[in-house]
């Protein structure tokens, strides 16, 4: 006898804004604002997956992973997140605060298959971060969601002046690199410990970068 099958989908999609704008969504965004002098220009770059379109992770649970005792599923594909601020040469003194956060509130509502109004909560999603610094650099870190419309997931101060490759060609201009989260990767993982009703479920995740 053929076993019900639960496809759950999660969708990402990214929000960036600075202290003095307004968030925008979009897969890739790029923000620009100028400061509270008026002399300077501050840029914060938020990347979620692809450079175009807005990923999605896919969960099959399905055979052995809706039996008596059902295993974790591991979805696919990973997905990797960048968070750049960037800021004048010279202002080496001011504190710009960046946080990235995500909005998982909404949960995972049925769409197809005869389960109804179901709706799975995102905390049964979890993640395994790589590719990722220490906790004490404000890195994204393993985790799991919380079903909550501003979890912060990463934290740190982007105020450490230095230039690398490729961005070395703005340092002899007005931008020096700051202090930032380069392709952290996610990899995510439905926890598949509740028996909910067979079919197709989707959901959103919104992650928002903020620089103060």
């Amino acid at each position: 006898m053929p076993r019900p099958l639960r496809r759950v989908l999660l969708r990402g999609v990214a929000a960036a804004a600075l202290a003095l704008g307004a968030a925008m969504p979009a897969p890739a965004v790029m923000t620009t604002v100028t400061n509270d002098t008026g002399s300077s220009n501050y840029q914060l770059v938020l990347r979620v997956g692809s450079a175009v379109g807005v990923d999605t992770v896919s969960f099959s649970v399905t055979g052995n992973n809706v039996a008596i005792n059902p295993a974790q599923v591991t979805g696919t594909p990973d997905i990797d997140v960048w968070v750049l601020p960037l800021r004048p040469a010279g202002n080496t003194t001011t504190s710009r605060p960046v946080s990235l956060t995500v909005d998982s509130s909404g949960g995972m509502a049925c769409q197809s298959g005869g389960c109804g109004a179901t709706v799975i909560p995102f905390s049964k999603v979890s993640w395994a971060a790589s590719n990722n610094g220490a906790a004490s650099s404000g890195d994204i870190q393993s985790g799991t969601f919380t079903g909550s419309a501003a979890q912060q997931i990463a934290s740190f101060e982007a105020n450490t002046t230095y230039c690398s490759i490729p961005f070395i060609f703005w340092c002899f201009g007005w931008a020096y690199q700051t202090q930032q989260l380069n392709q952290t990767r996610m990899r995510f993982f439905y926890a598949n410990d509740v028996i909910y009703p067979a079919g197709t479920y989707t959901g959103t995740v919104r992650f928002t970068a903020t620089m103060q």
